[in-house]
């Protein structure tokens, strides 16, 4: 596939609070200290929208918001990929469910669909352009990318990819052990202007590749949104050689990064 140009980042997980805080640790210049999620409120949803998002739309949305940075917010189209959607409020509304009278509140079934974080972001930035919602289990973050850079290639333009998880239930937790909230963002684009360039390679073979550090490797290893720190390990300059994620239907996606000429 031809390349496509990433223009900004976004990030946020245990002890990564930002993508420029975190690149010294993803470059393996400094050690990763584990630290809970602190996700800070986004600025982009009115006073009485916020009140109204969860977890998991505040984590998806910080993501987009820095990742978004620079661009034109009201005209990007959009990718957002999740394994498992909100598992709180699935958690919640199933539990519902086995009451004698069971009464499902309108707010958690409006927010328990899987393109709520999209549909916020679209409310939040006023941007009627078409925003997708996937998941691909353990193959999610393989599946964003592959839609957000066949669509910027078939289509030009500027695409927001945003991949979250959230911490599993406890007792969704001996099929989903997920235990750390997790969300990163791509400004994809034209090459041209842009900080760095990805090639996908659908014929790639091999094992997936692991992250150098063995902290960021057992986060990677336990949320399927965290596949992505092997890319981000070499978004940040840790070195050049290719990455392998695991994509759906048990095929893999190989990934080239680059960072683009002056």
């Amino acid at each position: 596939m031809n390349p496509v140009g990433i223009h900004a980042i976004g990030l946020i997980g245990p002890g990564l609070t930002d993508f420029p805080s975190a690149r010294e640790i993803l470059a393996g210049r400094e050690e990763h200290l584990y630290a809970p999620v602190q996700i800070p409120p986004t600025s982009l949803l009115p006073a009485n929208e916020r009140r109204r998002t969860t977890q998991t739309i505040r984590l998806a949305l910080h993501a987009a918001e820095e990742a978004s940075e620079g661009g034109d917010r009201a005209s990007m189209r959009s990718v957002f990929a999740s394994s498992s959607g909100d598992m709180d409020i699935i958690d919640r509304i199933c539990e519902t469910l086995t009451q004698p009278d069971p009464a499902v509140s309108p707010m958690q079934f409006h927010n328990s669909v899987h393109n709520a974080p999209a549909g916020n972001w679209s409310i939040a930035t006023r941007n009627p352009a078409p925003a997708t919602a996937l998941s691909g289990f353990t193959g999610t973050v393989a599946a964003g990318l592959l839609e957000a850079v066949t669509l910027q290639l078939a289509e030009g333009g500027e695409v927001l990819l945003v991949c979250y998880d959230v911490p599993s239930m406890e007792l969704f937790r001996e099929v989903r052990p997920v235990h750390e909230n997790f969300a990163f963002g791509l400004r994809l684009g034209p090459v041209a202007g842009a900080q760095w360039q990805l090639r996908l390679d659908p014929a790639a073979i091999g094992p997936e590749t692991p992250c150098r550090a063995p902290a960021l490797e057992a986060l990677r290893a336990t949320n399927p949104a965290a596949r992505a720190l092997s890319l981000l390990e070499r978004l940040a300059g840790a070195h050049h050689d290719a990455v392998v994620l695991e994509a759906p239907a048990g095929r893999v996606l190989g990934l080239h990064v680059e960072e683009t000429t002056p």
